[in-house]
């Protein structure tokens, strides 16, 4: 890994290493709180995604900023509808995003992250002198390379082995070649550049810290992806027994509708608890969304749902058999020294046919092709075989009716020391029901389950 970082004083030094010591003891016992970043001297934040992404790419840093103290009203995300080949729309939202932003906060700049073709976005962007200068740092993720700043703004540029000699000239160019696309946008050694770059310092944890559990909130959207736009419909949030999967009560914990923009909360959640997000709509399958528990609070979860004609019509959908969607912001890799395995019903369906590094899966698709009952782990199945970030795996998952069993999903990843977390989801029959389950990218306190 290569670049800049900012000199360290003695004192900066020991306070980094007392906050990181205690942030080691908060995982082992209480959780913790960070302290707020005082207005004045703190600018704003916009994450701007790309291609085929939303704020789940954005999930994991603004964790990380609100650990290190930033507010909930100094971070924010700019989606936009990536099935829409031209960025004209997407420029557009930004400059009205930063012109709320700026009135929210009484902000005289922001400062911006954009992740693979939200680059091209920014690029663009930032070609005008106006927007420019409202702009005090940029940071470019994985995507477009120049021969200048953009707009002249201060920049720093983090590549991965997709782009081993990426450079933006006068920028902080930082190299790091073990990081897939979006591993680059989402890990704890970019929100190390990232925030010292932002602040002059280096941050004072790259960790997710824990809150107290009775503080955890979580908001968010349901939106059709990649498209990004809100639905309308019914949520409930129930508690679950992290051994089974099975709903915990007769009633959820939180029941409510969502307007025509997909919006929710905040709600409160249990800290450390296991979760079923249920997204219910007149007329169509019922989508049952699962997560590692919340140790912090995240105000940018999203409930993704594919339109009709979408990605997902291409699942099999049976009476007698579970299909899964498991996503994660960190690519999926198989056939490297050091590769991530991801076990369902105990049965591995990570290999290097099913996902290659060269194809950066995020998303994989499990299903019973055919309905024939018979599992065939060898090959990724077409058309996700095809499409970017995406594949898919023939494994026949029994269900129940009344979604009485349990399907344990349980990923190791690489480079997290051998932890593996567990996550149950209930064995939803596929016809009537949409299953997904999101991953962390991190591994900061194993939750077991």
């Amino acid at each position: 890994m290569t670049g800049t970082q900012p000199a360290l004083t003695g004192r900066t030094t020991l306070l980094a290493v007392f906050l990181a010591l205690v942030g080691t003891l908060t995982a082992l016992t209480a959780p913790a709180q960070a302290v707020t970043a005082p207005r004045t001297t703190v600018n704003p934040v916009i994450f701007v995604h790309g291609q085929e992404g939303s704020a789940q790419q954005w999930q994991s840093q603004a964790k990380r900023f609100s650990s290190n103290g930033y507010r909930d009203d100094l971070l924010y995300v700019h989606e936009y509808d990536t099935s829409v080949a031209t960025d004209d729309h997407a420029v557009a939202g930004l400059e009205e995003l930063v012109d709320s932003v700026r009135a929210r906060t009484g902000a005289q700049k922001v400062d911006v992250l954009a992740h693979s073709r939200g680059t091209r976005v920014l690029h663009t962007y930032l070609s005008v002198p106006e927007r420019a200068a409202e702009v005090a740092k940029y940071v470019n993720l994985d995507g477009r390379t120049a021969a200048a700043q953009p707009g002249g703004v201060p920049t720093l540029a983090i590549w991965s082995s997709l782009q081993p000699n990426g450079s933006i000239g006068g920028a902080v160019n930082v190299h790091e070649p073990q990081a897939g696309h979006t591993q680059s946008a989402t890990s704890a050694e970019s929100f190390a550049h990232i925030y010292a770059f932002l602040r002059g310092r280096p941050p004072l944890t790259t960790r997710v810290l824990p809150e107290a559990p009775a503080s955890v909130e979580i908001a968010g959207r349901a939106v059709h992806f990649p498209q990004n736009t809100g639905l309308a419909g019914r949520l409930e949030v129930w508690r679950l027994d992290p051994a089974t999967g099975a709903r915990a009560g007769l009633l959820p914990q939180h029941v409510l509708r969502t307007g025509a923009n997909g919006a929710f909360g905040p709600l409160e959640v249990g800290g450390r608890g296991h979760y079923e997000l249920a997204f219910v709509r007149s007329g169509e399958r019922t989508n049952h969304f699962y997560f590692e528990p919340f140790e912090r609070s995240d105000r940018f979860v999203r409930l993704l749902v594919s339109p009709p004609g979408g990605v997902a019509d291409s699942v099999d959908a049976c009476t007698g058999h579970t299909a899964l969607t498991i996503v994660r912001a960190r690519e999926w890799r198989s056939g490297t020294a050091d590769d991530d395995r991801l076990r369902i019903a105990g049965t591995d369906v990570l290999d290097p046919a099913v996902s290659p590094q060269l194809r950066q899966i995020l998303g994989l698709f499990v299903f019973d092709k055919g309905c024939d009952g018979v599992s065939h782990l060898d090959a990724a199945l077409p058309p996700f075989d095809r499409i970017p970030f995406l594949t898919a795996t023939d494994l026949s998952l029994p269900a129940d009716p009344q979604a009485r069993g349990a399907i344990p999903v349980t990923q190791t990843m690489r480079g997290a020391g051998g932890v593996s977390e567990t996550v149950a989801v209930a064995n939803w029959p596929s016809d009537r029901h949409t299953v997904s389950l999101l991953f962390k990218d991190y591994v900061d306190i194993p939750s077991g389950g």
